[in-house]
């Protein structure tokens, strides 16, 4: 028996062959674009996975104050890409700060940073705000400095779901179209 006299075969095998076409190629795309989208809307929602972040114990004061917590610049939020090499699809930041700010930890206040806080501390107190000074001096004085975590990227169930009602719908069609 040959393939045409099954009605449909023919049809059916190539939307098995788009399906296939479409794992191979765009799933991986589709999981990366997903996993970025979600992890710059954490920037937003200013926290993960509806865990919101800590809030900033330093004084803002400015253009700045007010503003979302890691939003002073959006370049955070803003380097996260991804790659796909092979199978494996790497979702990244190129910032060196984005590992201590997603994971938490201690920095060591190194010469430098005292430097600028004490700088900093001096223009507060030029400006006479009192409590932006007592910031700066206690951080120029401080050895090292406890950074909360603030998870933007990770395992998240949410993401997980979201991509596969991309791959869902995507698949449903193909197969019905």
């Amino acid at each position: 028996m040959d393939n045409e006299n099954i009605h449909g075969l023919d049809e059916l095998n190539a939307k098995l062959e788009a399906a296939i076409e479409y794992f191979e190629k765009d799933v991986p795309v589709v999981i990366g674009v997903e996993a970025v989208k979600h992890f710059k809307q954490n920037f937003e929602n200013e926290g993960f996975d509806g865990n919101k972040w800590a809030a900033r114990k330093t004084i803002r004061t400015g253009s700045t104050n007010g503003q979302k917590i890691l939003g002073k610049s959006g370049e955070l939020s803003e380097s996260i890409d991804y790659k796909i090499e092979g199978g494996t699809i790497t979702i990244y930041s190129d910032k060196p700060y984005a590992e201590i700010h997603n994971e938490g930890g201690i920095i060591t206040v190194t010469p430098k940073m005292k430097k600028q806080f004490w700088a900093m501390y001096f223009n507060a107190k030029e400006a006479g705000d009192k409590a932006l000074m007592e910031q700066y001096k206690g951080m120029a004085l401080a050895k090292e400095i406890k950074m909360p975590k603030r998870q933007y990227i990770g395992e998240s169930e949410q993401l997980n779901e979201n991509i596969t009602n991309k791959i869902v719908r995507d698949l449903t069609n193909i197969l019905n179209g």
